[in-house]
């Protein structure tokens, strides 16, 4: 006699009358799956030897309908898609927790009272979860944090240390393409986004347009006699150029709570890098809702400090440039992108590089603004 998980997963897989949810079906029955009573949850998924696990505990399971049941196993299909375990990085888990879940019960039927729902956090829908982990750091009050999620995340603990994101990108791309053959292109809407979203060629490499933007800086020359003329090496009478100007970068980092030191440092290395070849001086200002910290790479022994972890707001960076009068060619921000344009009092007419952190796409403000996603 087939259980209570049996006969949801079945019919999740072959409901005739749910055609669309089939494909989660599949999505589940390729985890291994395990049912333990002592399981402190109704359900959870983890990530270890090399296999998604299922946890479910078929007490507290069969005290739900079948419609919430199927929701359930949905729930936990949706946390395997969106790759929120390896997405959860260094990030508070009771945040990530709570906003994984807001992320994902917008788009599913049939889930049990006291979910939650991005109504609950008050905030808008069809952001992602980085959106939602943001507003509870920055936001949250004491009921928030108080929230209890469906299911339980603990076993993310435990399978952060062996699935990265790559290798979560590579194994969730493989178990949605079965998914997608066995549901005979069956596929929910939501899904579809994703897999657009992992079926999309990788970005233009970042370092390469901003190479492209600082090679076109401005750079002065003044006649030198020290210096051979290139266009007639043997007129000795006639000067060379020499540089006497040497363009400057200033790196704005974002250092507001969300932000990881993992995710800062991948960027802020490689623009450093940038900059030494082009010979070009570098300004690094660390901003949360205030100036934190402001330095001069050098180069050579330079090590990135953080200062803050506050809120966020990049503007007083841009006003602390304005009233020291700083002469930049370039700014460049590290940052999640969740700040807003319209408090800014004026926008610098200097080229702007944004590379995020998160997937939230910002709205540009000048033709002189470039945004990246940090992969």
């Amino acid at each position: 006699m087939k259980n209570n998980l049996e006969i949801a997963l079945l019919n999740l897989i072959s409901d005739p009358y749910d055609k669309d949810n089939c494909f989660y079906g599949h999505i589940i029955a390729q985890c291994e799956i395990h049912t333990d009573k002592e399981f402190t949850s109704v359900a959870g998924i983890g990530f270890w030897d090399d296999v998604f696990h299922l946890y479910v505990n078929p007490l507290k399971f069969k005290l739900y309908s079948l419609k919430e049941q199927k929701a359930i196993l949905i729930h936990e299909a949706m946390h395997i898609i969106f790759n929120h375990i390896s997405r959860q990085g260094e990030r508070e888990p009771l945040a990530w927790n709570i906003a994984a879940d807001a992320a994902i019960n917008q788009y599913i039927d049939n889930l049990p009272n006291g979910c939650i729902y991005p109504e609950t956090l008050q905030r808008p829908k069809e952001e992602f979860a980085e959106y939602y982990y943001k507003s509870i750091i920055e936001y949250s009050n004491s009921s928030i944090r108080n929230l209890a999620t469906l299911d339980s995340h603990k076993l993310w603990e435990k399978s952060t240390q062996e699935l990265t994101e790559n290798i979560s990108n590579n194994i969730c791309q493989t178990l949605i393409e079965k998914a997608t053959q066995k549901s005979k292109g069956n596929i929910p809407h939501s899904v579809n986004i994703i897999l657009k979203i992992l079926n999309t060629p990788s970005q233009i490499p970042w370092q390469k347009i901003l190479k492209k933007i600082m090679v076109n800086s401005n750079k002065y020359f003044e006649p030198s006699y020290k210096k051979i003329n290139r266009r007639f090496p043997n007129r000795i009478e006639i000067p060379g150029k020499q540089s006497q100007y040497m363009p400057t970068v200033v790196c704005i980092i974002d250092v507001s709570s969300s932000m990881t030191n993992k995710e800062i440092s991948f960027g802020l290395i490689e623009i450093q890098k940038i900059c030494k070849i082009l010979n070009h001086k570098m300004i690094v200002i660390q901003v949360d809702t205030k100036v934190q910290d402001i330095s001069t790479v050098d180069f050579k022994n330079h090590s990135f400090t953080r200062k803050g972890e506050g809120g966020t707001e990049l503007y007083p960076a841009i006003q602390y440039i304005d009233n020291n009068k700083i002469k930049y060619d370039i700014l460049t921000f590290i940052t999640d992108g969740y700040f807003e344009f319209e408090i800014w009092e004026k926008i610098p007419k200097k080229p702007m590089f944004f590379l995020l952190t998160s997937d939230y796409e910002i709205q540009l403000p000048s033709k002189k603004s470039y945004q990246f996603f940090l992969k």
